[in-house]
């Protein structure tokens, strides 16, 4: 850390006297933070000189911040994190974003009708909003759907000129409370993904890729905690759709690999696109140039080798979703 700097976190470039940063006492290779925006991490010297080039730092702060959330062992930032992180972090759209900040105040909320204290400066993360505007406007547009009202005695923290445009100045902490509405929203869109244990694995059932679900794929999901689920794998008696949908709903990420080009592959990542849960894009290399043109804008595991995959899969998993409770 640079001395002059003591007072700025490294991740979301917040400066301010609450911002905690010591030295993890390993000769200044790493250095705890304990910011009031992304909360409790390590990072290493070298993750922090190559943080400025890749300008993840909205993203990194949400990450930090719902790892923090969840309770999870603290984050460790080195290089190789940074690297699993700028290749698997997800594009939210906005409504996506709504999503997770309701999600996020449900799970600050009590008790339904309890208010939840809202500071746009140190709270942006819970929306992976990249500025205290595009993180009021997902405020707004929750009240406005009468999903959130707004309890704050002195109001939303910005006013309006002639035109009816917000003008922020600055930021004030606010209340609000999840209406009778947000919760039954909440309910439908199961609040409790966090729980899940299950991760469902979408890809062809061809004997040549037999091994590589019973191997790579197996193995570094159970490593990281969690249990691999092929909807074949299982005996039933239920129509294969209505199954597929149903443990896609049941699972708390999806790994789709798309070798072979499978169309159900597709369509059980978009369904699990659909229902807002992660999806960890894989493919072999000799197959990268057939990907779906409408999925190439996600980040994939291109793998050569069962190792490959194995080990690219598990960082994946480890660094996007985080380790699981089986671990």
């Amino acid at each position: 850390m640079n001395e002059g700097n003591e007072r700025t976190c490294p991740v979301c470039k917040l400066n301010d006297d609450k911002i905690l940063i010591e030295n993890a006492g390993d000769f200044g290779r790493h250095s705890r933070i304990n910011c009031p925006r992304c909360q409790s991490f390590t990072i290493t010297y070298l993750a922090q000189s190559a943080l400025p080039s890749l300008d993840i730092g909205p993203k990194l702060s949400a990450w930090i911040r719902s790892r923090n959330e969840q309770g999870a062992e603290v984050p460790q930032i080195t290089t190789d994190t940074l690297k699993d992180l700028q290749k698997g972090f997800p594009n939210y759209s906005p409504r996506e974003k709504q999503i997770k900040l309701l999600k996020n105040i449900e799970r600050m909320t009590a008790y339904p009708g309890k208010t939840v204290q809202i500071d746009p400066e140190f709270d942006l993360p819970l929306a992976w909003a990249s500025a205290q505007e595009e993180f009021m406007h997902y405020i707004n547009s929750l009240i406005e759907r009468g999903l959130l009202e707004n309890l704050g005695k002195s109001g939303l923290p910005f006013h309006q000129n002639e035109v009816g445009e917000p003008i922020y100045e600055r930021p004030l902490a606010f209340s609000v409370a999840i209406t009778a509405n947000g919760w039954d929203y909440l309910e439908k869109h199961d609040r409790h993904i966090e729980e899940r244990t299950q991760a469902f694995v979408a890809m062809s059932f061809s004997k040549d890729m037999k091994s590589i679900w019973e191997g790579p794929i197996s193995r570094a999901i159970k490593k990281a905690g969690y249990k691999p689920h092929r909807v074949d794998a299982e005996p039933h008696i239920d129509r294969i759709d209505v199954k597929i949908i149903s443990e896609i709903k049941n699972s708390r990420f999806i790994v789709a690999d798309v070798t072979e080009q499978k169309r159900g592959v597709y369509f059980e990542a978009g369904y699990a696109l659909g229902l807002g849960l992660p999806v960890l894009w894989c493919v072999r290399e000799d197959d990268l140039d057939n990907v779906h043109f409408d999925t190439r804008q996600y980040n994939h595991i291109v793998w050569e080798t069962a190792d490959d995959l194995e080990t690219q899969l598990y960082d994946f998993i480890c660094a996007i979703i985080g380790k699981g409770k089986e671990a």
